[in-house]
Formats: C-alpha cells, sequence, structure tokens
C-alpha cells in the first residue's frame, strides 16, 4: 500500500515567501483516528524525487520497522532563499515554530508531543533541523542530520574568523556544548570522502564527529554513523531508513 502526497502551498509572514510543501499521508490514514507521528523534512523536492522518501516511509511502515507518520516535506522558496534561511537562521526558527508546524496541526492529525515528532534533513536541511530542535524542544524531539553542514560559522561567525572558513567554527556544536542539555534525541552520519569541497562535502566529516562528542558528552541519546561516499544521493538514499528506524521508536 501506498501513502497519499498532497502538494500545498503555504504562506509566511515571517519570511514574506511562500513554498510548496508537500504532505504525506500513510495508507490507511484517518483524520478522525488517534495522531499520528509527525516528521518534518527539509529540500522537499531531494526527498521526493530523489531519495524517495515517500516509498521509503512506505516500506518502513509496511514492515512494521516504524509506526505510520504523516511527513511534511518543506520545499524551498525561490532564489536564493534557501541559503539564507536554513543555516540557522532564527527567522526560519520563528517561521517553523509559529506557523508551518500550527499550519500543519490544524489541517491534519498530528501528534504535538515532540518525542513523536522528527526534523531533518541533508546539508543545509541538516543543518536547519538542528537548530530548529535547538531553539525549539517543545516542537521537535528528535534531529535526522544527513551530511549535515556544521561547518558553518551561523548567523554570528565567531571574530576573529578563521583563515580557512570550513575549519572549525562550527556553530552548532557550540551552541549545544554551552547549555543545559534538551529533551533530544539525534542520528547523525557523514560520509567517509567528505573531507573538503574536492569531495564536494564542504569538510562534513571532522564537524559532524565534533558534534557527535558534544553530544555524546553532554548525555544525548545518538546514533551516530559513517558510511563510504561522499556529498551524494545515493548515499542519503540507504541513510534515510536507518535515522527513521532510530528516531521513530521512543
Amino acid at each position: 500500500a501506498r501513502g497519499k502526497l498532497e502538494p500545498r502551498r503555504v504562506a509566511s509572514e515571517v519570511l514574506g515567501n511562500d513554498r510548496q510543501v508537500t504532505v504525506y499521508t500513510p495508507p490507511g490514514y484517518s483524520p478522525k483516528g488517534p495522531p499520528y507521528p509527525l516528521l518534518v523534512l527539509f529540500d522537499e523536492e531531494d526527498y521526493l524525487n530523489i531519495l524517495g522518501a515517500a516509498a521509503t516511509l512506505d516500506n518502513l511502515t509496511a514492515d512494521r520497522k516504524i509506526p505510520p507518520h504523516v511527513a511534511m516535506l518543506v520545499g524551498n522558496a525561490p532564489g536564493e532563499a534557501r541559503a539564507k534561511e536554513l543555516p540557522c537562521n532564527p527567522d526560519f526558527a520563528r517561521y517553523l515554530s509559529e506557523e508551518l508546524v500550527p499550519w500543519v496541526r490544524r489541517e491534519y492529525t498530528v501528534a504535538s508531543d515532540p518525542a513523536r515528532t522528527i526534523i531533518g534533513g541533508l546539508s543545509y536541511g541538516a543543518l536547519a533541523a538542528a537548530c530548529a530542535a535547538f531553539r525549539h524542544p517543545e516542537l521537535f524531539g528528535n534531529v535526522l542530520s544527513q551530511s549535515g553542514s556544521y561547518w558553518h560559522p551561523g548567523p554570528e561567525p565567531p571574530k576573529p574568523a578563521p583563515k580557512d572558513p570550513y575549519a572549525e567554527p562550527n556553530h552548532v556544536a557550540r551552541l549545544f556544548a554551552e547549555s543545559p542539555r534538551l529533551p533530544l534525541r539525534f542520528y547523525l552520519d557523514a560520509g567517509s570522502d567528505e573531507l573538503d569541497y574536492s569531495a564536494r562535502g564542504g569538510s562534513i566529516l571532522i564537524p559532524n564527529r565534533h558534534l557527535r562528542d558534544v553530544l555524546r558528552a553532554k548525555g544525548y541519546a545518538i546514533r551516530y554513523q559513517e558510511f563510504l561516499g561522499g556529498h551524494d544521493y545515493l548515499s542519503w538514499r540507504g541513510t534515510l531508513a536507518d535515522g527513521l528506524m532510530f528516531l521513530a521508536i521512543p
């Protein structure tokens, strides 16, 4: 059995733009039944058209590896919006908390329990997911991070700026290191070839290991794995299921 995909347009007053959001409802979805766990993924087109997220959800649900989920796949607004919004932008976190999550709760029967809510993405989308969960653990209790761009210095880069912009600013690791432990669980992965831009990874591997170590030291529940490969969709297609299976069972 296959779930249903429903493309919607959602406008944002916070960001001053609008975007497509595709909502996946599982086979047998009943709006009058008990609320479903919620999965939020960024880069909607990538997850739908390249990574086959809907088929992954169908298969994991049919095999009883995860409970049936409603998934909200969030597209990018036109132009340079992705590069501005996803890297730990506080306005984007406000958009999620004040507009998008309330919208999906109104329109679909989804759980409000953060322990039954997963937020995730790849590359910049993984960065956005980790930052959103840090800012709003009352909404998002689980982070699914595929090759997260944790080299990013964040909205306010450290001063003096490092000579190598991909050295180790790791804004997200600093956030979690300097704060009390939050009620969050993490799935992180990175590729063995994601060492620098020559492998198209933007120095992904080392910052992910750093974040892993910070999270473990703080006592977070985390699954971390490294796959053989670079910053590419083939690798992420396989590891998406790993992340869902770990996080979907509280």
